[in-house]
């Protein structure tokens, strides 16, 4: 939470001329640079088609975890190889976290309300005696907010069921408690549940993640002889079976359809920079140049959408494509055997037989 805010300089560092303020040289400074945006357009395709790629190689960690059937901490007989278990734990060296006591899990921070000074900077355009001016300003205010001064965070030494669980490398998906505790009185202090307190500068607090010593986890990894740790999937969660399989499509869904989203964003303004010279011109006339790149915009966005499909088909269902163009192949050679057969028959007819 950030508190009130000031402005306390503001000065320009750098100033200079682009050049006349008269419309049409501004459009032809517009012109003139819009050719740079032909250098970038080629980066843009290349990205888009990585992500496209990328899109269609993402893990489905969620179908490997629907795979396993749920065990309990008892059911599991020293069987090697990728498990998942639910039960609850067994603590055997708990850790020590700040104001709590023993927990499983703990992470913390200490941070102390200040007054710091943050530094922005704004370009702006501005004209002046005919001439198109462009001022670099800086700004530097103070802003009122917790700064963390130190953290600290900490696993307990534990064990599910026979088996003790290195929790290192772990992909973490838990629902903690979470406290705070304010200075008072040179004491610590927590803060009721719902209850909010407004900070001064100088105020310190502790806010503490944590997991109780008697919490029910979930784990997919690999089961040694006697230890769980990490392997090609390690998941700890204080979830349920179906919610963290739920959760784990959501993520692969929604990171699916972001990088195919970007991915037709580059296309569309790749296309689109590669037409900017043109386009920029066109704007000299007030309302066909809109016109013009109004409906531009639209076809680059169209074409991007079926570029973006097309190439989805192909490098999913790369093996059809192979076939097919094997099969047109096998046709083309099949059909220019039949038609030299067919000819050399009426290349070898005697010279007397020919009317």
């Amino acid at each position: 939470m950030e508190g009130s805010e000031r402005i306390i300089s503001e000065r320009v560092v750098s100033r200079r001329v682009i050049g006349s303020a008269n419309p049409i040289a501004r459009g032809f400074r517009k012109v003139k640079g819009s050719f740079g945006g032909i250098c970038i357009a080629p980066i843009f395709f290349l990205i888009s088609f990585i992500l496209i790629y990328s899109s269609e190689k993402i893990e489905k960690n969620s179908r490997v975890v629907e795979s396993l059937s749920l065990e309990s901490v008892n059911e599991v007989t020293y069987n090697e190889g990728l498990h998942k278990v639910n039960g609850k734990v067994s603590v055997t060296t708990p850790a020590q976290a700040p104001q709590i006591g023993y927990v499983l899990y703990f992470s913390s921070k200490k941070e102390q309300y200040q007054e710091v000074e943050e530094t922005e900077t704004e370009t702006i355009t501005t004209i002046e005696n005919g001439q198109e001016i462009e001022e670099e300003i800086e700004r530097v205010k103070l802003v009122q907010k917790w700064v963390e001064m130190e953290s600290d965070s900490q696993w307990a030494e534990f064990k599910l069921g026979a088996y003790t669980v290195n929790p290192n490398g772990a992909d973490l998906k838990l629902d903690y408690l979470t406290k705070e505790y304010r200075m008072e009185n040179e004491q610590y202090v927590e803060l009721r549940s719902g209850q909010s307190v407004t900070p001064i500068v100088g105020d310190y607090r502790i806010v503490i993640n944590y997991l109780t010593v008697d919490t029910n986890l979930l784990i997919v990894g690999e089961f040694g002889t006697n230890t769980i740790g990490k392997g090609d999937l390690f998941i700890i969660t204080t979830k349920g079976d179906k919610e963290l399989i739920n959760d784990m499509k959501t993520a692969e869904t929604t990171t699916y359809w972001v990088m195919k989203g970007v991915s037709w964003l580059l296309l569309t303004f790749g296309f689109l920079m590669l037409l900017s010279p043109i386009l920029t011109l066109l704007d000299f006339i007030p309302i066909a140049g809109k016109a013009v790149n109004c409906v531009a915009g639209i076809v680059a966005a169209l074409i991007s959408f079926g570029i973006v499909l097309l190439a989805t088909i192909i490098i999913r269902y790369w093996w059809v494509f192979i076939i097919l163009a094997g099969l047109i192949i096998i046709g083309l050679i099949a059909l220019l055997v039949i038609l030299i057969a067919k000819k050399k028959p009426a290349e070898n007819i005697p010279e007397e037989t020919k009317v």
